[in-house]
C-alpha cells in the first residue's frame, strides 16, 4: 500500500501539529500549463497558490497554504501529486 511509505511523515505530522492545521505544500514542476493545472486540481478551487519560475523558465515552484483537517489528508494530497510526471515534492 502506498500509504506505508508515508508512515514516517504521518508520524511527524501527528507529533508536530494540532489538527486541523494550516499546512504548506511545496512542489517543483516542469514549466507547462498542463502540469500547473494538474497541481491545481489537487486542491479545491478557492485555494491560493503562489508561483515562482526558475531563472531559465524551465521549472515552476508552487507553494500552497491550505487548512488541512488531518495528517491523512496531507498524505492523500502527496499520494495524488506523485503521479504528476516530473514533479518534485518538497
Amino acid at each position: 500500500m502506498e500509504k506505508e511509505k508515508y508512515a514516517k511523515l504521518r508520524y511527524q505530522l501527528m507529533e508536530s501539529l494540532t489538527w486541523p492545521s494550516l499546512y504548506m505544500f511545496k512542489f517543483i514542476i516542469p514549466n507547462s500549463d498542463e502540469k500547473v493545472k494538474a497541481v491545481k486540481e489537487l486542491f479545491p478551487p478557492e485555494t491560493e497558490f503562489s508561483f515562482k519560475t526558475s531563472k531559465d523558465l524551465k521549472f515552476i515552484g508552487i507553494t500552497v497554504k491550505k487548512e488541512m483537517e488531518s495528517a491523512d489528508d496531507v498524505i492523500d494530497i502527496y499520494m495524488k501529486a506523485q503521479h504528476i510526471e516530473g514533479i518534485v515534492i518538497l
